[in-house]
């Protein structure tokens, strides 16, 4: 059986399990007329395959090879401090900033407030 015939009978018989007596009906046929139309029966679906039969080789590569994870996961706690640290000064900047910002603003609404009292 070809992975994409497979894959469909899959997601087919995934639809068995639906809350709904209907769906379940229509999934169990649409899964007997796929096998049937493969030319296959269930029983050759269910028994173990031929040692004849081709099986897809998987072949993995390793990534981790010589990696030290200790060493590896401490320069990152390295780089996430200084990140911290650095974050922390342009979080202070950014506060002196705000408050010399509205120091500003508070005067020019008390001098704008002054000026507006006095009379011509």
């Amino acid at each position: 059986m070809k992975s994409s015939d497979r894959l469909k009978l899959i997601r087919i018989l995934g639809m068995l399990g639906s809350d709904q007596p209907g769906e379940r009906a229509a999934a169990a046929l649409a899964a007997h007329r796929h096998v049937k139309a493969l030319g296959a029966s269930w029983a050759d679906l269910v028994t173990a395959p031929r040692a004849t039969e081709r099986r897809e080789v998987v072949v993995r590569t390793v990534y981790e090879y010589g990696i030290d994870h200790v060493r590896a996961a401490e320069a990152r706690m390295r780089q996430l401090r200084h990140e911290i640290v650095t974050l922390k000064q342009e979080n202070a900047r950014l506060k002196n900033r705000l408050a010399v910002r509205a120091d500003q603003e508070r005067r020019a609404r008390m001098a704008d407030g002054l000026a507006h009292d006095r009379p011509l």
